[in-house]
């Protein structure tokens, strides 16, 4: 069989070249493995770590400086061929492009993406990106720095002064559980507090994390709760009403064993259930009382 030569550059061609008339080096000039865009330009959250292009912003499964841009080169230009799962590709940094801001931030370097088809590793391809990093905070971030974002509240009260107590351990036991939400999930936090006059207001990021709230109170306390929603705009984009919730939690009075009197007679706390109060008397007579009797009524608890 007499020789073929490639079309573009001459060389005789063998056995394992396209037969598109050119040799394999010239094929792939024509024919890249991939096509990239030579620029791109995106966020990163000088805070969390997060990374985007517009307004969605994508938290990183690795929060290290040089591992967030390559996540995010990887999502914004190689997806849609990481989707297929036919090429390997690898990414390098070239440091002698590094820049920096006045602020020792790096806003743009260059990158190598090179990439290998699984099929064939003789097809490969190599391409030069330039990279501008945009440091700035993201919406999450913005509201943190500014500590009076909120979408719901919790009130959380008692009857009086003698059982401010349980606001103060109540407290302590919430600020412990959305530290451990806040780690799963920056966005649940809780934005202010505010002193009221039988309580504390808690002002929160996230209906989320109100209702995270309540189910973790339940749990350890008896409480009267009353919810109630305020229309605050509307969301054209999603063509919704837009409104604050707002949680009141009463905290029951009473605990069990604890001893009570009204009516001058003397009573004992035998059980509480999920709205209701069981009394024993001295005489042995039984009464149950719903929650909210014990906040309309004076009551004298025995020491």
């Amino acid at each position: 069989m007499p020789n073929r030569f490639c079309a573009i550059c001459g060389k005789i061609l063998g056995d394992t070249d396209p037969h598109f008339g050119m040799c394999l080096k010239c094929y792939l000039k024509e024919n890249p493995l991939f096509e990239l865009p030579t620029k791109i330009s995106f966020n990163i959250c000088i805070d969390c770590g997060n990374f985007s292009k517009k307004d969605n912003w994508i938290e990183p499964e690795r929060n290290e400086f040089f591992s967030i841009i390559e996540q995010a080169l990887q999502n914004f230009l190689l997806r849609s061929y990481l989707k297929k799962n036919s090429i390997s590709f690898s990414i390098s940094f070239d440091k002698d492009t590094f820049k920096y801001s006045s602020k020792d931030l790096l806003i743009s370097l260059e990158v190598l993406i090179s990439g290998v088809l699984k099929e064939d590793s003789n097809i490969k391809h190599k391409q030069v990106i330039s990279v501008d990093l945009n440091h700035t905070l993201c919406k999450n971030c913005t509201n943190l720095r500014g500590g009076t974002y909120y979408i719901s509240v919790i009130q959380l009260r008692v009857k009086d002064e003698e059982h401010f107590n349980l606001i103060k351990q109540a407290l302590d036991e919430i600020h412990k559980h959305v530290d451990g939400l806040f780690d799963k999930d920056p966005r649940q936090y809780i934005s202010k507090i505010e002193d009221q006059k039988y309580g504390v207001d808690l002002y929160l990021s996230t209906n989320e994390i109100m209702n995270y709230l309540v189910k973790f109170l339940k749990a350890k306390y008896h409480f009267l709760i009353k919810r109630t929603k305020k229309l605050v705009g509307r969301d054209n984009q999603k063509g919704k009403n837009l409104y604050r919730f707002k949680t009141l939690i009463k905290f029951l009075p009473v605990r069990i064993s604890d001893v009570i009197s009204f009516e001058d007679q003397n009573y004992s706390v035998e059980t509480i259930t999920k709205n209701k109060v069981i009394l024993r008397g001295e005489n042995n007579t039984k009464l149950i009382k719903d929650y909210s009797y014990f906040f309309n009524e004076k009551i004298t608890k025995k020491n």
